[in-house]
């Protein structure tokens, strides 16, 4: 096997680093390369993205993203696996193993959303894996979806003249932009409810990670808040290959709980705007959500865990309860040009 080294990408070249993200992610090559610290997030904890190098050349990578877990009422610093790849002419000789064990021995913590490549190397390493969440779409004209029927827009009216008579209310809601209204999202994100659920890890998404996640993004153009009766939900709308995009990434509540609602109104307001997907993330049972999202649409994610501590390993083999499209590198869409 070559000689190899694996180092912080704080110390790799930038010019290395733009020459690998070209190759292995040419449709989203130029946001990584100039917002890897952001997504990284690489001022937030000694936990940094590692780089795998042969002969000065980087041929792989394993992404981090520090998080905060709470576990049984304590804090716990871990981190996000994603981002994991391998130049094609160097996969099959054992660097993804060796460069996920060199992972292990850097963070204690690992959580990851994975694809069955990843699930294969790191079930071998004793990872747990856990299949509860799913990603949830919808498509308003999916004949939209056909690349020789996009051009010609056939079937759009059709498809949402059916669909208003579906989702029609006499309330209704629009978004607001994040950039121009975060007091207001800062205020009732500060009020929030909590589903405190014994033995379950749970993300924590206190003021700094919302201003992060929202405020310090590059795309923050892209994020909006739709509001009802104290329920938020945090989306992003975007076009990406002819097709306009509605991510709902994150969604909390205040006074009472009226997801059902919140995310008809938000379906109502996208057959409007021309929005041709809906998108969104969650654990929880599907069913106030199965008008919006019907389950022909549904498709499982794989979760996987591991931790040094046993303890801890145990409590973070289940997703956390709170995961959504925010977390992890589920919305990675933002970097597609």
């Amino acid at each position: 096997m070559p000689t190899h080294k694996i180092t912080k990408i704080s110390t790799v070249e930038q010019s290395q680093l733009q020459e690998f993200y070209k190759k292995v992610y040419f449709d989203r090559y130029k946001n990584l390369k100039n917002n890897w610290t952001w997504w990284y997030r690489s001022n937030h904890s000694q936990y940094e993205t590692l780089i795998l190098l042969l002969e000065k050349k980087v041929v792989g990578q394993a992404g981090l993203q520090p998080v905060n877990l709470n576990i049984n009422g304590e804090k716990i610093l871990a981190a996000w696996f994603l981002d994991f790849i391998i130049l094609p002419e160097f996969r099959g000789k054992g660097f993804g193993k060796i460069l996920t064990k060199k992972l292990m021995e850097t963070c204690p913590n690992l959580i990851t959303f994975c694809n069955e490549k990843t699930l294969n190397i790191v079930k071998k390493l004793g990872w747990e894996y856990d299949t509860s969440v799913s990603r949830f779409a919808r498509p308003i004209n999916p004949l939209k979806f056909i690349p020789v029927v996009q051009k010609l827009n056939f079937g759009d009216a059709i498809f949402r003249n059916f669909l208003k008579k579906k989702f029609y209310f006499e309330n209704s809601i629009k978004p607001m932009e994040i950039s121009s209204n975060y007091e207001v999202v800062l205020e009732s994100f500060k009020k929030r409810q909590y589903n405190n659920l014994k033995d379950s890890p749970e993300i924590i998404r206190d003021e700094k990670w919302l201003y992060w996640r929202l405020m310090e993004c590059p795309y923050k153009k892209d994020i909006y808040f739709f509001e009802y009766k104290n329920n938020f939900s945090i989306v992003r709308i975007f076009q990406n290959k002819g097709i306009k995009r509605l991510h709902i990434l994150f969604t909390y509540f205040i006074d009472q709980f009226n997801e059902k609602e919140l995310f008809n109104l938000i379906m109502q307001w996208s057959i409007n705007n021309n929005i041709d997907l809906l998108w969104a993330i969650k654990k929880e049972n599907n069913e106030n959500l199965k008008d919006v999202f019907p389950n022909k649409f549904k498709k499982p994610l794989t979760f996987a865990s591991w931790s040094s501590n046993e303890k801890i390993a145990q409590s973070i083999k289940n997703v956390p309860h709170n995961s959504q499209a925010i977390d992890s590198d589920n919305d990675s869409k933002m970097f597609v040009e």
